[in-house]
């Protein structure tokens, strides 16, 4: 269990509806967040409520241990951190995206 004064960090990628919902509950928390989105303004709210905006996959991904991909499919979420590959080494990957449980067993492969 972590300590009271250990700020939980994370990261979201995709800022659609649940996205977005799950960026402002850790910034209720007062959890770190960082935040990044194909169509960067639609970060532009979260960035106001306190979120720290990445310009990059890769520095939205080294920007927290904990990475929350909420894309709408799995070739999304291929496509966006097919080039950060490197940069998830180390990090716990949550991915919400819809799919089916084969695409699930070969994404944890």
């Amino acid at each position: 269990m972590a300590h009271m004064d250990d700020q939980l960090s994370v990261t979201v990628l995709g800022l659609g509806p649940m996205g977005s919902a799950l960026a402002r509950a850790f910034l209720r928390h007062d959890h770190a967040t960082t935040v990044w989105n194909r169509t960067a303004a639609k970060a532009d709210a979260l960035v106001a409520e306190g979120a720290s905006r990445a310009d990059t996959v890769d520095d939205a991904v080294t920007a927290s241990k904990i990475v929350i991909s909420c894309v709408a499919d799995y070739d999304a979420m291929y496509d966006v951190l097919g080039s950060s590959v490197d940069a998830l080494r180390g990090r716990l990957l949550v991915n919400l995206s819809s799919g089916t449980p084969e695409q699930a067993r070969q994404a944890a492969a």
